[in-house]
C-alpha cells in the first residue's frame, strides 16, 4: 500500500512547531528551555506573561507539541480517519505519559529507570533533568487531551480532496 506525503498535514504541524518554538523564546527562561540553551548568543528575551495568561500560556507548550507532531506524523504515515486516530492517541499517551512521570512520586523512580547512555545522544540528554525539574499539573493535562482532538478535526479537515468522502458501494440488481 503507497502512501502519499499530505504536505498541507506537513505545513501546518510544522507552522505549528515554530509558533511554539516563538513562543518559548520570548516566554520561556533558557535555563529551562532545552532547544534555546543550543543556540549561541541568545539574547534572553524572557517576559512575563499578564497574568490572566499565565494559566493558558504555561499549559500552552503542551498543546502545541501534541498538536504539531500529531500533524506532522499523520502528514508522513496515513491517509485513513483510523490513522489519524491511532497517530492523536499515541501522541496524547506520549504526551499524557511524560506529564504524569513528572508527578512527585513518580520522578524519584523514572529517574533511576532512565538508562545513564541516554547522555550520550541529543535531546535524550535532558529526560533525567525533565523530570527531575518538571511538575504534574491538570492543565497540561487538559491541554494535552485538546491538542489531540485539535489535531484530529484538522487531519479530517485537511485530508486529501479525493479521501474526504467515503465510497459507497452500490448493487445492481
Amino acid at each position: 500500500m503507497k502512501t502519499e506525503i499530505n504536505t498541507r498535514q506537513l505545513a501546518i504541524g510544522f507552522t505549528v512547531l515554530a509558533l511554539g518554538a516563538i513562543f518559548y523564546y520570548f516566554f520561556r527562561p533558557v535555563e529551562h528551555t532545552y532547544f534555546l540553551q543550543l543556540l549561541e548568543n541568545n539574547p534572553n528575551k524572557h517576559t512575563s506573561l499578564a497574568p490572566l495568561y499565565v494559566t493558558i500560556g504555561n499549559s500552552l507548550p503542551t498543546f502545541i507539541h501534541v498538536l504539531a507532531f500529531a500533524l506532522i506524523t499523520a502528514g508522513l504515515i496515513t491517509r485513513q480517519k483510523m490513522g489519524y486516530m491511532i497517530v492523536c492517541l499515541f501522541w496524547f499517551t506520549v504526551d499524557a505519559l511524560f506529564e504524569v512521570g513528572q508527578a512527585l512520586t513518580l520522578n524519584e523512580t523514572i529517574i533511576k529507570i532512565i538508562p545513564n547512555w541516554f547522555s550520550d545522544f541529543l535531546i535524550l540528554e535532558n529526560s533525567k533533568n525533565y523530570f527531575l525539574h518538571g511538575h504534574y499539573d491538570w492543565f497540561d493535562m487538559l491541554s494535552i487531551a485538546l491538542g489531540s482532538m485539535a489535531a484530529y478535526v484538522l487531519l479530517i479537515k485537511t485530508r486529501h480532496e479525493g479521501e474526504k468522502h467515503e465510497r459507497k458501494i452500490t448493487f445492481n440488481y
